[in-house]
């Protein structure tokens, strides 16, 4: 979850070559609480370091250490560059589930549609997540918007929108709701 969320809202960072105070800074950026808490926890859980929240807005810790092990150990976190690790089907879904809390969407009208989306300028990575998806027999439809390039993940059915409630869901409050 820590790493969908750093590659959803986030960003591991360090300071321009030519720039003299340095600094290493790993961020997440997100308006929601619950989600800033969340990754506060599990960063902490992990890591045994607990990134301070600010103005509910964003949690940071600096460490040229945990800068260095993130970036060895998942490249970038750009994002037209993240990839999603080789996790478990358990852990798979906690990474799903954090990637569409940051960067999904929800829409539910009544007798007309019901859309699990979710953007990104990352292809490969939308990809992965697409294939990722069919782990849990949840179908969705990729499509690549040449003008913005922006390809867009949707789910659809019922059934798999059904599926995407029981196996990953969310844990942004809004989202949540939207799709109960």
């Amino acid at each position: 979850a820590v790493h969908a969320y750093l590659c959803g809202d986030g960003c591991v960072v360090k300071n321009p070559k030519h720039q003299k105070k340095k600094y290493y800074r790993i961020d997440f950026r997100n308006m929601n609480l619950i989600l800033l808490e969340d990754f506060q926890n599990k960063f902490n859980n992990y890591f045994k370091l607990k990134p301070k929240i600010y103005r509910n807005e964003r949690a940071n810790v600096h460490s040229k250490e945990l800068y260095y092990k993130l970036i060895d150990e998942f490249g970038s976190f750009y994002s037209r560059e993240w990839k999603i690790p080789n996790l478990s089907k358990e852990n798979l879904r906690y990474w799903l589930r954090a990637f569409y809390d940051c960067e999904g969407w929800v829409e539910i009208q009544k007798a007309k549609s019901r859309v699990i989306g979710l953007q990104s300028v990352n292809e490969k990575g939308i990809r992965a997540i697409k294939k990722s998806l069919l782990k849990f027999g949840i179908n969705s439809s990729l499509k690549y918007k040449k003008d913005k390039s922006i390809c867009d993940l949707r789910i659809c059915g019922l059934d798999d929108i059904k599926k995407f409630s029981k196996y990953i869901n969310f844990l942004h409050p809004n989202k949540k709701e939207k799709l109960r």
